[in-house]
């Protein structure tokens, strides 16, 4: 250390060993008051935000899950369409779909998916194409559930 850093800390020194020890009680009061507020003030912005991000994650979940169900909505990007007996045998059922009730009325609704959605039905995939998307139709039923799928060329 030289002569001059020396002579500044024993300045700060000296000038630190004549002030107060500790701000007095009235400011330390005002200071505690307000890191408090500002403190609760971040918690509920961040609260609100969350709140925010929540109900716009569910009204779009709302929007994906209940959207093909009612074609006639504006906005929704699936195209449906009305189906007849023959149409449906076009369809290959789904997992499980036979335990559903028969199709009385239902729709078609055009998506894309990744090829491997498609190996769940049966169909062989190879494992450096199942990422890729492709198009299929997927035949919903009276009650909303899907009870079959094909392959849109």
């Amino acid at each position: 250390m030289n002569a001059e850093e020396r002579e500044l800390l024993d300045g700060l020194q000296v000038l630190a060993s004549d002030g107060p020890g500790q701000a007095p009680l009235e400011i330390e009061a005002r200071l505690v008051t307000a890191f408090r507020k500002r403190f609760l003030l971040r918690r509920a912005r961040a609260w609100m935000s969350a709140a925010a991000a929540g109900a716009i994650a569910a009204g779009i979940a709302v929007l994906v899950w209940v959207g093909p169900l009612h074609p006639g909505r504006v906005g929704l990007s699936q195209d449906a369409v009305a189906v007849s007996e023959e149409t449906a045998a076009d369809f290959y059922p789904l997992p499980d779909a036979d335990g559903l009730p028969p199709v009385e009325s239902g729709m078609v609704v055009r998506v894309q998916m990744p090829m491997a959605s498609l190996e769940l039905i049966g169909f062989p995939m190879s494992e450096d194409r199942a990422s890729e998307p492709v198009e299929a139709e997927v035949l919903l039923g009276q009650d909303g559930l899907a009870r079959g799928v094909r392959l849109v060329e």
